[in-house]
């Protein structure tokens, strides 16, 4: 679970994660049951949206 908050609200600790990072980024505008792939140091990493509050 996620909450996008502004840059200077973000705190990745507690799962505030900034609307200007590329997660923050690829959140925008997706609705429940979309998924969608970033690039992470790891490699591609999937999300799913499963819910929106």
């Amino acid at each position: 679970e996620f909450t996008v908050v502004s840059e200077f609200e973000a705190d990745p600790t507690t799962n505030k994660i900034s609307d200007q990072s590329p997660l923050g980024l690829a959140l925008l505008g997706k609705k429940v049951g979309q998924t969608f792939q970033i690039d992470a140091p790891v490699g591609k990493v999937t999300y799913k949206i499963v819910s929106i509050k």
